[in-house]
């Protein structure tokens, strides 16, 4: 790397920094708020019990924040700082990852990528796995390209070993990281058939065999009944999935705007460059790679940005590699030049949008309205009030940020008991006489209590086949019964909360 080089590396990581830090301060959201109760419970056994049956990622990165929470503590900042230093790195390893299998200036356009997506930003500052799992997909991915060129000087045996650390602690840490290893084990098979190259497959085959050898002592908590189930996982329709897929490769783009339109050039461009044999073919394993993890993932319903996110980096860096050798070609060729032109104006059409979303990021970064309800109700949070919360996904959050509130009595809808420990229950959502029950429950463990304390999601709809929106049939019910003394609602991107707080008949 020159002087300069490393210097503009140097200066996007301290802009990955300065955009982040801001994220420090949002308060904790649901999600986030599950990890705190997976990462204080009791014991480790308790530890690794909480997240079978309410997580949807394996137990590596819960264990780590158990490690960091018990010498750090349990503020919000101390939740979040572990994300923020993985999002940080992961620009430097991106660059890493770009310098395998592109050019110099490629590898720093794909670690500009890295530092200022806005997924990236969001998702670094989320106390939870994300950040960790693209940092280890992107050494494991450096690691693979490494041990897979025929010509690379590194010695083979230990870039291998290095490769298999990685994409274990990564499967260990996201499910989708077990798609990487897969798809980078296929899409070099398939890259050695199509290109017949001296690739060095046989050995990386072994590798991603003793992976998943190493996987085999958590597969029993992927058993039905040891698991969570995540029922509000909206499913494919017919004729669905070729959008779908194009949707989480748009996921996978460093852009907020025209995800589908670039996620369609690039598909066709990458489809056009393999038939003719114009890619490398560690970049043509790479690539096959993406596409292929990205259609499993969708057929397992898993189409969030959150979920694309470990495969970023192979995908910035190959974004980035498309992007340099267009330049390239606009200085030799007047129709790649016009490509070339329009390709930039294109991308400076969408600065405007990319602007206001960073303007929204920095000026109310707030994620969850669960903070500000807490602190503004907090009179009305203490002993005399039973505090109910519906649907107890709400839950995590709330109970973690009445920890700091003396005698707080929490119940939840359809758990009654230990709400802030959520947990899928699908088929009590669907029961006739579920709001019935709730409210004649709420009634009986009221009695004592001076209010009771609502707390809802005030836009609450139905997901996949569970009928939340009956959260909103019993909240009339309880305004039917009880008197209103008071309510609010704070409305937040990814938690909006209300609460309304009834005051209870005195008991005769």
């Amino acid at each position: 790397m020159s002087r300069r080089d490393a210097l503009w590396l140097v200066a996007l990581v301290a802009a990955a920094i300065v955009v982040r830090l801001p994220g420090l301060g949002t308060g904790l959201w649901r999600d986030e708020g599950s990890t705190y109760f997976d990462a204080t419970a009791p014991t480790l056994a308790a530890t690794l019990r909480e997240i079978r049956l309410a997580e949807i990622n394996p137990p590596g990165y819960f264990l780590l924040m158990r490690a960091w929470l018990a010498i750090a503590g349990t503020s919000d900042v101390t939740m979040k700082l572990p994300s923020l230093l993985c999002g940080v790195a992961l620009v430097p390893a991106t660059y890493a990852l770009g310098r395998c299998i592109a050019s110099n200036a490629a590898a720093l356009l794909a670690a500009a990528f890295a530092a200022c997506a806005t997924t990236a930003i969001d998702l670094s500052t989320d106390a939870r796995p994300y950040a960790l799992a693209a940092l280890l997909a992107a050494l494991a991915t450096a690691a693979a390209f490494r041990a897979l060129a025929p010509n690379d000087d590194a010695p083979h045996l230990a870039t291998l070993a290095g490769y298999v650390v990685a994409a274990v602690a990564l499967a260990y840490v996201q499910y989708t990281g077990l798609l990487l290893a897969c798809g980078l084990a296929f899409g070099a098979t398939i890259a050695t058939l199509a290109f017949r190259p001296r690739l060095r497959l046989l050995p990386f085959l072994g590798a991603n065999a003793i992976v998943a050898a190493a996987y085999l002592p958590w597969l029993p908590a992927l058993a039905p009944g040891n698991h969570v189930a995540a029922s509000w996982l909206q499913p494919i329709g017919a004729g669905q999935l070729p959008g779908r897929i194009l949707e989480q490769l748009g996921y996978a783009l460093p852009v907020d705007f025209m995800r589908a339109q670039y996620a369609l050039a690039l598909l066709v461009a990458f489809l056009v460059a393999l038939a003719l044999r114009r890619v490398r073919p560690e970049v043509a394993a790479g690539a096959v790679a993406l596409l292929a993890a990205l259609v499993v993932e969708t057929l397992l319903l898993l189409r969030e940005p959150r979920y694309v996110f470990v495969f970023t980096p192979l995908a910035n860096v190959s974004i980035a590699l498309a992007l340099v050798a267009l330049v390239r070609a606009g200085a030799r060729s007047n129709p790649a030049r016009a490509l070339a032109a329009l390709v930039a104006v294109t991308l400076l059409a969408g600065v405007p949008a990319q602007t206001r979303a960073y303007a929204r990021r920095l000026g109310d970064p707030e994620r969850s309205g669960m903070r500000a309800i807490v602190s503004t109700y907090r009179a009305y949070l203490g002993p005399g009030t039973l505090i109910v919360v519906a649907p107890d996904y709400l839950g995590p959050s709330l109970g973690y940020y009445l920890r700091a509130i003396p005698g707080a009595t929490l119940t939840g809808v359809p758990h009654g008991d230990h709400p802030e420990r959520f947990r899928c229950c699908e088929d009590a959502w669907r029961a006739p006489l579920l709001v019935a029950d709730s409210e004649r429950a709420i009634a009986r463990r009221a009695r004592g209590f001076a209010r009771i304390a609502f707390v809802y999601d005030p836009d609450v709809t139905d997901r996949g086949d569970v009928p939340y929106s009956r959260v909103r049939e019993l909240r009339d019910r309880l305004r039917l019964r009880y008197r209103l003394v008071a309510e609010g609602a704070s409305r937040r991107d990814l938690e909006p909360v209300a609460i309304a707080i009834f005051l209870v008949p005195k008991q005769r």
